[in-house]
C-alpha cells in the first residue's frame, strides 16, 4: 500500500514538474520551490513599490505645475491692449497701474475761440478702474467646471482682451469746467436806469452775451472713450439775450409824479418823530418792478433798537401803550394815501383799533413785523419810485411812474355807524369823597366805508370800494374818592 501511495506521489510531481522526484529528492525540491516563491513576491513587491513612487511622483509634478499655473495669468490674455499672460496678478497690476496713470495725466485741449487751455484728464474728474479687469483676466480659466476651464483656455490661447472700466465724477467735471473756463464767458447784461435827484429816469442800454454751453460740453466729454480720446475739442458758444432791454424800459419808464400825500405830526414827541424819520428813510429811493408787490416791511425791515428805532405810544388791543418804533404807522398811512392816489391795487391793509387823527377815518394803514403788512401790486404798467420827503412836523410821500395824462384820483369816506365813547369811574381810596379827576379822554368807534373814484380827462372810468375799517371807542376814565 505504501508503495503504491509513493508511486503515485511520484507521479504526481512528474506531471507537475516534468521532473521525476522521489524520496530526499523530494524534500530538497520542495524547499527550492519555496525560496523561488519568496524571491517572485519581493519582486512583485519591489515593482509594486516602485509603480506606486512614480505615480506618486507624477502626481506631485502635475500638482506642482498645475499649482504653478493658477497663480497666472493665461498666456494670450490682454488687459486694454497690454499683454499679460504667464504673469501673476502682482506683476499684471505694475502694469495696468503705468497705463491707467499714464491716461489719467493725458491732456485735453480746449479751444474757446481764437484761446485755448489744456486740462488734464484727471483734473476733468475721469476715474479709471484697472483691478476689475485684472481680476476678471486672472479668473479665466480658473473658474466653473472643468469644461468651461478647457474652454476658456482654449479661447485665451486665440487673445482675449479685458478693458479698463471708466467714468466721470459729473460735480468734479462740472467745477473743473467753470473754475477754467469762467473767464471765457461774457455773460449779458441787462438795461439798467438811474434815477437823479430830479427824479429823471435816464437809460443804458442793454448787451447781448456769449457764454459756453457748459451742458453740450459735458455730453460731449463724458462721451469720449480712453481708447479714442479727441487730443482737442472746440467748445461751442451760445448767445445769452437779456431779460430786460432798454425798449422794455422806455416802455415802462417813470415819466413824472403819479401821486403825494403829506400828514402832520408832533415835533415835542421826539421819539416818536424820530421813529417817523428812520422809516421814512427806509422807503426813500426804493424802486418797485410792474406788477411787482410793494411791501412796506420788507422794505423797511425790521424795527429794532439797534436799527435807532425808540419807544413811543402804539395802539395794542384798543389801548394806547408804550412800544418799540410807536410812529411808524403814520408813515405807513402816509403810503397808503399816497399808493391809492396813484391807482394802485391794495392787496394788504388793516385799519387801526382806535380812530387816528393824523389821516381821515377810513384811511390809515397799520403795520407790525413781520405778518400785519401793507402791501400794493404794482399795477401801473412800469416802474414806481418811491421820494420822501421830511420837514419840521410833516412827512410827505411821492410817488413816481408812468404817467396816464388826464387821471385823476379821488378817496370818499362815509361814517355807517358811530360808537359812542363808554364811561369809567375807578374808585381812588386816596382821593377825598366825591372828589373826581379826569384820567382819559375817550373817544366813540365808528364804522367806515370807503371808496375810490377814478376819472380819466374828467369822465368816470371806475368806482371801487376799498375795504371797510372798523374802530373800537376809546372809554372816557375817570378817578373818583370813595
Amino acid at each position: 500500500m505504501d508503495d503504491s501511495k509513493e508511486q503515485k506521489e511520484s507521479q504526481r510531481l512528474e506531471n507537475d514538474t516534468g521532473t521525476v522526484i522521489s524520496g530526499e529528492g523530494y524534500e530538497s525540491s520542495k524547499g527550492k520551490r519555496t525560496s523561488l516563491n519568496s524571491l517572485i513576491r519581493k519582486r512583485y513587491f519591489l515593482i509594486t513599490i516602485g509603480a506606486i513612487l512614480i505615480l506618486l511622483f507624477s502626481v506631485g509634478a502635475v500638482a506642482l505645475f498645475y499649482t504653478h499655473e493658477q497663480q497666472k495669468i493665461l498666456e494670450g490674455v490682454t488687459i486694454s491692449g497690454l499683454k499679460v499672460g504667464n504673469l501673476t496678478q502682482n506683476e499684471a497690476k505694475k502694469i495696468t497701474d503705468a497705463e491707467v496713470n499714464r491716461l489719467l495725466n493725458k491732456t485735453l485741449k480746449l479751444n474757446i475761440g481764437q484761446r485755448t487751455t489744456e486740462l488734464k484728464l484727471e483734473d476733468l474728474g475721469l476715474v479709471v478702474d484697472a483691478d476689475l479687469a485684472l481680476q476678471e483676466a486672472f479668473d479665466i480659466g480658473k473658474k466653473g467646471t472643468i469644461f468651461e476651464k478647457v474652454s476658456s483656455k482654449m479661447s485665451a490661447r486665440k487673445g482675449v482682451n479685458i478693458n479698463f472700466s471708466q467714468k466721470w465724477d459729473d460735480s468734479m467735471l462740472r467745477e473743473a469746467l467753470r473754475v477754467n473756463l469762467e473767464e471765457f464767458n461774457k455773460p449779458s447784461s441787462d438795461a439798467t436806469f438811474q434815477i437823479s435827484d430830479s427824479n429823471i429816469m435816464t437809460i443804458k442800454s442793454e448787451q447781448i452775451g456769449s457764454i459756453i454751453d457748459f451742458e453740450e460740453l459735458i455730453l460731449r466729454i463724458t462721451d469720449m472713450s480712453i481708447y479714442k480720446l479727441s487730443p482737442e475739442l472746440d467748445v461751442k458758444l451760445k448767445i445769452e439775450t437779456p431779460l430786460i432791454t432798454a425798449v422794455q424800459l422806455e416802455d415802462q419808464k417813470i415819466t413824472g409824479l403819479l401821486s403825494s400825500y403829506t400828514t402832520r405830526f408832533d415835533p415835542t414827541q421826539t421819539a416818536r418823530s424820530e421813529n417817523v424819520r428812520i422809516a421814512a428813510k427806509a422807503l426813500d429811493m426804493a424802486v418797485i418792478k410792474p406788477e411787482a408787490t410793494l411791501s412796506f416791511n420788507q422794505i423797511v425791515g425790521e424795527r429794532t433798537v439797534a436799527g435807532g428805532y425808540k419807544d413811543a405810544y402804539i395802539i395794542v388791543n384798543g389801548q394806547f401803550v408804550p412800544g418799540l418804533a410807536g410812529g411808524i404807522c403814520q408813515v405807513s398811512s402816509t403810503l397808503y394815501n399816497t399808493g391809492l392816489l396813484a391807482n394802485l391795487s391794495v392787496t394788504q391793509r388793516s385799519n387801526h383799533d382806535l380812530a387816528i387823527s393824523y389821516v381821515p377815518l377810513g384811511q390809515d394803514a397799520t403795520v407790525a413785523y413781520p405778518d400785519l403788512d401793507l402791501k400794493f401790486n404794482n399795477n401801473s404798467g412800469g416802474y414806481l419810485l418811491i421820494r420822501t420827503k421830511m420837514g419840521h412836523n410833516a412827512i410827505t410821500i411821492e410817488l413816481y411812474g408812468k404817467v396816464i395824462p388826464g387821471q385823476e384820483v379821488s378817496i370818499s369816506n362815509t361814517v355807517m355807524s358811530t360808537i359812542p365813547a363808554p364811561e369809567q369811574r375807578l374808585v381812588d381810596e386816596t382821593m377825598a369823597h366825591g372828589e373826581s379827576v379826569l384820567k382819559q379822554q375817550g373817544q366813540p368807534g365808528y364804522i367806515v366805508k370807503s371808496a375810490r373814484t377814478v376819472k380819466v380827462n374828467g369822465v368816470v372810468i371806475s368806482s371801487e370800494p376799498l375795504r371797510q375799517s372798523r374802530y373800537v371807542a376809546l372809554p372816557t376814565i375817570y378817578s373818583v374818592g370813595p
